[in-house]
């Protein structure tokens, strides 16, 4: 873990293994410190796992008001890094980054693996209140473990989304909130100009689906699959909207066998 300044903003990076650069982006529940997810894919990947602006070590926010300065804040740390052409693995929030990125600079993206991304606009569909507070809704943490995961009561679940958030973690907690809202909040968690332009991935592409996500549920899988084109669907049994944290093994087991087979 290092922190680097990009414009003059530090950003909190995760860097290690070997083998092909893999950008992995994050969702909005802020996976930002190691996770054995991440120590796996270094096996296989040179990995770069930045945590977006305001989430974590990583400033920035106030240059952010669409998920647009975001690609342009990923398309400069790309540069930063040296990295022309890249794999990347975007997971909910983090995958409709992915997307963003894949279609405005096809050329940067070697690969690209969604995973339960957010993004799309489905008619009909009413999206969850992702920004509860807690102290509010006593219920709010169980409802978004059940959304989450397909196991809402396993101990993984119930760590990563405890009752109450720790009391050194609430700061890093409503920043990440906060840097959520300020790119998902209007239209909500999606763009709807994003869908007319998937046509623009010109990589080998993978839609990687929990068959439980109770958040985004398969019809948004299938709107990535028949949007983006020569993609591939692949729905992971038993698993949750989160397959990198619930279902770890499997997770990059899936990543690693497109890429490396690609």
């Amino acid at each position: 873990m290092e922190t680097i300044q990009l414009n003059g903003y530090p950003v909190q990076l995760l860097r290690g293994g070997q083998g092909p650069a893999l950008l992995y982006l994050h969702s909005a529940a802020g996976e930002v410190d190691l996770f054995p997810f991440h120590e796996q894919l270094m096996k296989h990947f040179t990995l770069y796992a930045a945590a977006h602006p305001g989430f974590g070590g990583s400033e920035g926010l106030d240059r952010v008001d669409s998920i647009e300065d975001v690609v342009f804040h990923y398309t400069d740390l790309l540069d930063f890094l040296g990295l022309d052409r890249v794999k990347v693995v975007g997971v909910s929030l983090g995958g409709w980054i992915a997307a963003e990125l894949a279609t405005r600079n096809p050329e940067r993206v070697s690969g690209l693996i969604l995973c339960d991304a957010a993004g799309l606009y489905l008619p009909g569909f009413d999206a969850f209140e992702f920004f509860q507070d807690p102290f509010v809704n006593p219920g709010f943490p169980a409802e978004m473990r059940r959304r989450c995961f397909y196991d809402p009561a396993s101990a993984t679940a119930m760590r990563f989304i405890p009752e109450m958030v720790p009391p050194d973690k609430i700061l890093l907690a409503l920043r990440a909130r906060q840097a959520t809202a300020r790119v998902s909040w209007n239209p909500y968690f999606y763009n709807p100009k994003l869908r007319s332009r998937l046509y623009r991935v010109k990589c080998p592409s993978m839609v990687l689906w929990g068959d439980s996500d109770g958040l985004l549920p398969l019809d948004f899988a299938r709107a990535y699959h028949e949007s983006i084109p020569g993609s591939k669907l692949n729905v992971m049994e038993k698993c949750g909207h989160l397959p990198q944290i619930e279902c770890p093994e499997r997770f990059v087991a899936e990543v690693a066998d497109f890429f490396n087979h690609r």
